[in-house]
């Protein structure tokens, strides 16, 4: 056990002391329930057992957090108020030291005053995080220490005497004549300038804070909803049920709950419906009594049950308008437009048109929809983009559930949307569910055509490569291969010219060698010129290379059958038919088991298209996989915009190619 933990333990059994002693005191005075009541003795008791504990859970899990200090410290206040009280009347009573009993006395002004009108403030200014909102916020701090302090002297030097009649219960430093009256109009007024520098504290961390401080806040402004709303008669007109005093122990429970466990419940869920039903209740009051107050006004008094009954059909009329109306303002506060997702594609669709990324878009997706943190992955697992933010490293439940959805547009998966839910939910809510399925194909199509683009990208560059690859090495093929040969010859005609008046017979063989070049120069020629663009396809056309392409030795007969009135076509078109069926008869001559393949070139029924078929009449092979050579032809036809599919057929194998009549 640490010493952080050590000393909460110890300011534990201190609380427990003195709220046990605070109960024994009130016994053995014989006090009545409402004696204990009136005194404010229990009032001091329960809110400083809350703020004590309070205090004690924030000290034991996060210790360095100056807040649990100050409310430990304003809990032990209170407490010593509550035993100060009771043990006072009893002083009295039994015949104590007067300097006993105006001690206790001091005692207890002192504690409640240094509990909620001192130290809690300073509490609220440091909340969440135990510092400052930022260093401009000193002076603040400073106002709010002065003011304490200030309100301490007051509550010891006042004369007051707490129990009429006897000069023992005035406290032992008071002063006579000192001017209570100004000091109390100093503390209303500098406490009213505080809570307004307070809450302007808790405004501006709610605005700069990340998500998970706005949650942490939300959890103290529904306290304080709450507590405002249970003493607003108390306020308003300076007394009331002391016993509305209790709900000053939300404060501390949020408090507590929002440093420690703040998403113990989904604090949006509950603060929205809080402030529906409080509105409404408000509201149908409000119309009620008016209602009543108007009609009284221009009908007899002795219809008073029909004027109740008219404003109670009103209000009944227009309770379920109301309640819808308030409903959809607070669910719009909170959770944006996840009950219009045609709003939601509206915001997203026009932050595709103007933001200049993907991030921008998750943006206002997460920002229509008061989302965490919305991201998108790539199908390996590889994020693309996120906005929003997961728990800070010191939560306590890292683990955050969140669901993913599938982004898909064109019949095709193009990612996963990873969306992280709200503090406290366990499941998407299905009108987010809703939202987020209608916005996913547009981001699928974002998706979509950033894939498009970097194919494109690649496209382009692979062209320039394969262009420069082809180049370099038809200038290998000139330079390293025909150069020499040409250069050879042209050397020997040389020769044999110096040769032929002096040495004929050297001359001619000479020439002989020179032909041999030129020979070989010729056939270089021919496979290069082959290789760019092969000879029969210039000299037969597209069925004539085919056929000719059929007649040579195989291990299997190859047919060609041609459908009748082919259009012309262009170069590209021609070539990417030609590799096709070569191809494809190549890989029926290494892989089929048949003695047949069968090349069929015609038009595609109901389209522009050419259609080149390849099937054999071997068994289809159950682990065949397509080669580099296959691959290369897929993509030859796919650049000029057609389509390859390759896979076994009843018979065989089957290449079938659809290329567009022009490229």
């Amino acid at each position: 056990m640490t010493k952080a933990h050590l000393s909460v333990v110890v300011a534990g059994c201190v609380v427990l002391a003195l709220a046990m002693t605070s109960v024994v005191s009130t016994l053995i005075v014989g006090w009545t329930w409402w004696e204990w009541v009136e005194s404010y003795a229990l009032t001091n008791v329960v809110i400083g057992v809350a703020l004590a504990v309070c205090g004690v859970m924030i000290g034991w899990f996060r210790p360095r957090n100056l807040v649990g200090v100050l409310s430990l410290v304003a809990g032990l206040g209170h407490l010593v108020s509550a035993v100060s009280i009771p043990l006072c009347v009893l002083g009295i009573t039994e015949g104590w030291p007067e300097p006993v009993t105006r001690l206790l006395a001091a005692l207890f002004l002192a504690g409640w005053t240094l509990g909620l009108p001192g130290l809690f403030p300073i509490a609220l200014l440091l909340f969440p995080s135990g510092r400052l909102p930022s260093p401009s916020w000193r002076p603040v701090a400073i106002l709010l220490g002065g003011s304490a302090l200030f309100g301490l002297l007051s509550a010891l030097v006042t004369s007051e005497q707490l129990v009429p009649g006897e000069p023992g219960s005035v406290s032992l430093f008071a002063v006579p004549n000192a001017p209570i009256a100004v000091f109390e109009i100093v503390l209303v007024v500098v406490g009213f300038v505080s809570v307004l520098f307070v809450l302007a504290s808790l405004v501006v961390r709610y605005v700069t804070g990340d998500e998970q401080t706005r949650r942490q806040l939300l959890w103290l402004i529904l306290a304080l909803l709450a507590m405002f709303g249970l003493n607003l008669q108390r306020w308003a007109t300076g007394d009331g049920p002391i016993l509305l005093l209790f709900s000053i122990v939300l404060l501390p429970a949020a408090i507590a709950i929002a440093i420690v466990r703040y998403r113990l419940l989904d604090i949006r869920v509950v603060l929205s419906r809080t402030l529906l039903y409080g509105l409404l209740i408000t509201v149908v009051i409000a119309l009620y009594a008016g209602l009543v107050a108007a009609v009284t006004l221009v009908v007899p008094t002795e219809a008073d049950r029909a004027v109740a009954i008219f404003a109670a059909v009103l209000v009944a009329l227009a309770f379920n308008p109301l309640r819808i109306l308030l409903q959809r303002a607070i669910a719009r506060t909170f959770y944006g437009t996840r009950d219009d997702p045609g709003n939601t594609a509206h915001n997203v669709t026009s932050s595709i048109n103007t933001a200049a990324d993907l991030g921008g878009v998750l943006s206002a997706l997460r920002a229509s929809l008061r989302l965490p943190r919305v991201a998108v992955r790539a199908l390996d697992d590889h994020i693309l983009a996120s906005d929003g933010v997961v728990a800070s490293s010191d939560d306590d439940s890292p683990n955050v559930p969140t669901v993913t959805l599938p982004l898909s547009s064109a019949g095709k998966d193009w990612g996963l949307m990873e969306v992280t839910l709200r503090p406290g939910e366990r499941s998407l809510h299905a009108g987010d569910r809703r939202a987020l399925e209608m916005v996913a194909p547009l981001i699928g199509m974002v998706l979509r055509e950033r894939a498009l683009v970097d194919d494109l990208r690649d496209a382009r560059a692979q062209t320039v490569e394969a262009r420069e690859s082809e180049r370099h090495a038809l200038h290998r093929d000139l330079h390293d291969g025909l150069g020499p040969t040409l250069t050879s010859a042209a050397l020997r005609l040389d020769a044999a010219g110096n040769l032929v008046d002096t040495d004929p017979v050297k001359a001619r063989t000479a020439l002989a060698h020179a032909r041999s070049d030129v020979s070989d120069a010729l056939r270089e020629v021919r496979r290069v010129v082959y290789g760019l663009r092969p000879i029969p396809l210039d000299e037969h056309g597209l069925i004539g290379a085919l056929r000719e392409q059929a007649e040579h030795p195989a291990a299997l007969t190859v047919e060609v059958n041609a459908a009748d009135g082919l259009p012309p076509l262009s170069p590209a078109v021609e070539l990417a038919a030609y590799r096709v069926a070569v191809e494809g008869i190549a890989n029926a001559n290494r892989h089929s088991t048949g003695s047949t393949v069968t090349v069929d070139v015609g038009l595609a029924p109901g389209s522009d298209e050419l259609l080149v078929t390849v099937r054999d009449n071997g068994i289809p092979p159950s682990d065949f996989r397509a080669g580099v050579g296959l691959r290369s032809l897929i993509d030859r036809v796919e650049e000029l915009g057609g389509s390859v599919d390759v896979g076994p057929a009843r018979t065989g194998w089957t290449v079938d190619a659809r290329l567009p009549l022009r490229a």
